[in-house]
């Protein structure tokens, strides 16, 4: 199916694509979940199944979702250029069984009607263009996590229970001493309590983009500082390459990517990304925040690597 389509999304002019595509993969859709039922699609917890085994496990997690799919494809995303090395490295981390380590993949494998709109379109298209990737990189018989848990506010109809999953994501770093890592405009957790209950917090500053190219002096510099620590990514595809190698080396790792930019939409009740002050959201092309003159985010930076 996939061979097929590729060779059809090639032939097909962008605005026919752009017109019909959409209902192909709602079509599609509709066999698997209706028709044909489950095959090779992996499980996947629920985010609040995912946060509570992570919890009483105590267990590291490395997510993956639509960024690191079109980077394992050759495309280049906003932020990270497609790079070979990076790209093998991401499949040898996705195809891992370390029992402390849960991979999270998102949980869209099902029906998708729990979706709102804009998400309920987006994964259609989604699994209509990859799902043949999923396939090869995942397996039916393994438990994953779901890649939503940091993401439970804009992509869900019902928001509910939101403050609930905020709560319950604050609760895995409560009173520990974190490390987060973070691309330098980032600023996750400036102008909100995000990390308000961590007992301690320090900063590594990444490339905003292209971060992968300090991959191995980001790895050299938390090696320095005791295993005790709690380590938080937030650094696209790379943090996936980092965050591996530090679990491999007795770390705890928390791969947190956009969990700040969702909690500012959940803190602000807004329906749609909006631009945030002193922080990058590369989703809707905010790139170029303003100068950030947070006295305690300054404290914190420990390291930057540029």
């Amino acid at each position: 199916m996939n061979n097929l389509s590729d060779k059809l999304r090639k032939l097909t002019p962008l605005y026919l694509r752009q017109k019909i595509g959409p209902w192909l993969g709602y079509f599609v859709y509709l066999y698997r979940t209706r028709m044909r039922g489950r095959t090779w699609e992996p499980y996947v917890l629920s985010p609040f199944e995912t946060l509570q085994k992570i919890e009483s496990e105590q267990l590291s997690i490395l997510r993956f979702g639509d960024g690191e799919l079109s980077l394992m494809s050759g495309i280049d995303l906003g932020f990270q250029k497609y790079d070979p090395i990076l790209t093998k490295k991401m499949r040898g981390v996705i195809s891992s069984e370390h029992p402390k380590l849960l991979i999270g993949i998102p949980g869209i494998f099902g029906r998708l009607e729990h979706f709102a709109s804009v998400g309920f379109w987006f994964e259609i298209h989604h699994l209509f263009r990859y799902s043949k990737l999923w396939r090869e990189l995942t397996r039916p018989s393994r438990i994953y996590g779901d890649a939503f848990i940091t993401r439970p506010y804009l992509s869900y109809k019902d928001k509910s229970n939101v403050d609930k999953t905020y709560q319950q994501v604050r609760k895995l770093w409560d009173q520990k001493k974190v490390v987060l890592i973070e691309g330098e405009k980032s600023r996750l957790g400036v102008g909100n309590d995000l990390f308000s209950n961590a007992l301690s917090l320090q900063r590594i500053l990444g490339p905003s983009e292209n971060a992968f190219s300090k991959a191995d002096a980001i790895i050299k510099k938390v090696s320095e500082l005791p295993t005790d620590r709690l380590i938080l990514l937030s650094l696209g595809p790379t943090a996936k390459v980092i965050g591996y190698e530090l679990f491999l080396q007795g770390y705890r790792v928390l791969d947190i990517g956009h969990i700040d930019m969702e909690y500012e939409m959940f803190l602000r009740q807004s329906n749609q990304l909006i631009p945030v002050k002193y922080k990058y959201f590369n989703e809707i092309d905010a790139r170029d925040p303003e100068n950030c003159d947070d006295e305690t985010y300054h404290s914190a930076i420990i390291a930057t690597f540029l």
